[in-house]
C-alpha cells in the first residue's frame, strides 16, 4: 500500500526481499538465466505443467480443503487426465530406477 499511494521505487534486491521478483541477477547474466529455466521448463513435465495451471486458475476463489477435495477426486479434467497418463507411469517407472524421466505428454 505504501509505495501505491507514494509512487516510491524500490531497487531488485528489496523487490527480491518482498517477493515481487523470484530471483535478482546481473544484467550481463539475464539471458543465461532466461535461457536456463526456459531449458527447465521445456524438460519438464507438460502433463503435470497443465494440471498445476488449471488447478491454479480454478481453485483461486476455493477453500484450501474444497480445492484438496476436487484434486484428490479427479474432478479437475487435467489431473483425471495425467493420473491415466503415460507420463504417470513414466515418472512412476523412472523413480523407481533411479533415472530421469522421458515426459511425452500423453
Amino acid at each position: 500500500m505504501e509505495m501505491l499511494l507514494t509512487g516510491r521505487w524500490l531497487d531488485a534486491e528489496e523487490a527480491a526481499r518482498w517477493g515481487l521478483v523470484n530471483r535478482v541477477v546481473a544484467a550481463g547474466g539475464l539471458l543465461d538465466e532466461a535461457r536456463r529455466l526456459a531449458d527447465e521448463l521445456a524438460a519438464g513435465p507438460p502433463l503435470v505443467f497443465a494440471a498445476i495451471k488449471e488447478i491454479v486458475r480454478e481453485a483461486e476463489d476455493m477453500k484450501f480443503q474444497d480445492a484438496m477435495n476436487r484434486i484428490t477426486k479427479s474432478q479437475f479434467q487435467t489431473v483425471e487426465t495425467l493420473y491415466r497418463s503415460e507420463d504417470q507411469d513414466e515418472g512412476a517407472r523412472a523413480f523407481a530406477e533411479k533415472r530421469d524421466p522421458v515426459w511425452k505428454g500423453r
